[in-house]
């Protein structure tokens, strides 16, 4: 069994440091689970080290438990930070023209990376003609009939959703379309969303937001845009 590694460079976002809490529980637990094994049975060291390994299981969850309550709002994404911090501050965030630039790069690299990931694991026997395939659609989570929209994804071919949302619940039914997809997906997005009832929807910058979704339902964008009936 491998050693779990951390790469210090590789974690950008506050859930990532979470789940390298975890990790760093595993590694330290297993050190002091194998140095014990090293001492005499009953031994003062490896009691000792036993017991460190048993205590410092609540302690790391009881650390996690706290950054989830009472630090929530700082393990937010950048984008959502700053709104909170401008309610709560009723300051304005600004960001600079520079590091906005680089966050776009930044996501452009990113979003290059994955396509290429994707498309060397991806099978040749795949119908490629589904414009839905290797979206990622969003689900808020404060939605009454989010259980029947996930159902429905499923049913019309997406094959993978998140579930996303702050404190609030959104304002009204709209859906938030990356502005990078191609015209032809964003009228297949628009064709399914209207199935599933919503009828207004505008474009997000998925990439300076750091956001792994292409599609939000549910969103809390203004919904300027009317989605497009395709009825006869």
């Amino acid at each position: 069994m491998s050693d779990p590694k951390i790469q210090p460079a590789a974690i950008t976002k506050p859930m990532q440091l979470l789940a390298a809490w975890l990790v760093g529980l595993l590694a330290i637990d297993s050190c002091f689970l194998l140095a014990a094994t090293r001492f005499p049975i009953g031994s003062t060291e490896s009691t000792a080290l036993t017991w460190a390994a048993i205590v410092n299981v609540p302690l790391f969850l009881g650390a996690l438990f706290l950054l989830q309550t009472r630090f929530r709002p700082e393990l937010q994404e950048d984008l959502y930070y700053s709104t909170y911090i401008n309610q709560k501050t009723n300051q304005i965030i600004s960001v600079s023209r520079d590091d906005q630039r680089q966050a776009i790069v930044l996501g452009k690299i990113e979003r290059i990376e994955n396509l290429v990931k994707t498309v060397s694991h991806e099978p040749l026997t795949r119908d490629h003609r589904n414009l839905l395939y290797g979206l990622t659609f969003g689900i808020n989570k404060h939605l009454s009939n989010k259980s029947e929209l996930s159902t429905k994804l499923f049913e019309m071919g997406v094959e993978r959703h998140t579930w996303f949302g702050s404190d609030a619940p959104p304002r009204g039914l709209v859906v938030s379309i990356s502005e990078y997809l191609p015209q032809e997906t964003q009228d297949a997005v628009l064709a399914l969303v209207e199935k599933l009832g919503f009828t207004r929807y505008n474009l997000f910058d998925n990439q300076m937001e750091e956001t792994e979704e292409d599609v939000l339902i549910g969103s809390y964008g203004t919904g300027g845009r009317m989605v497009p009936s395709t009825a006869a």
